[in-house]
C-alpha cells in the first residue's frame, strides 16, 4: 500500500472511530527531495521511523515520517533538518491545520523538558 492509501486509509478510521482517533496525538512531517546537504541525513532519520512512509520518483519523492509525544526528539531532530523547506508540510493526525508549526510544534517542545 502506498503512502497517499495508508493516509486515506488512517482519515477513513478516523472518521469511523472517532473516540480511539482522539485520544491518539500524531504529528507527521512530509518533505520532498531538494537540494541541499541535509537532505540526505533527514531521509536517513525519516527512515528509522517506525511509521516510515513514502512516494513518487526523481523530482516528485516524498517522505513521510510520523511522530507521538514519546518519539519527540526524532521530531526535533527531524524537523530541524527540513523545516527552511517551503515544500515541507506538517500534519496534525493526518490533517493539514492552520498554525500546527507554530503552536502544536512549539507545545510539543515541552516534551523535551526534562
Amino acid at each position: 500500500m502506498d503512502a497517499r492509501s495508508r493516509i486515506e486509509e488512517e482519515k477513513l478510521q478516523n472518521i469511523l472511530n472517532p473516540r480511539k482517533s482522539n485520544r491518539e496525538f500524531k504529528i507527521t512531517i512530509r518533505f520532498q527531495k531538494h537540494l541541499s546537504r541535509n537532505f540526505e541525513k533527514a531521509l536517513a532519520l525519516a527512515r528509522k521511523n517506525a511509521h516510515f512512509m513514502e512516494e513518487g520518483e526523481g523530482d516528485f519523492y516524498k517522505a513521510y515520517a510520523s511522530f507521538h509525544p514519546q518519539d519527540v526528539e526524532g521530531l526535533f531532530e527531524l524537523f530541524e533538518l527540513v523545516k527552511d523547506h517551503e515544500t515541507t508540510k506538517i500534519f496534525l493526525n493526518n490533517k493539514a491545520i492552520p498554525y500546527v508549526q507554530d503552536l502544536w510544534l512549539f507545545l510539543l517542545w515541552f516534551y523535551r523538558v526534562k
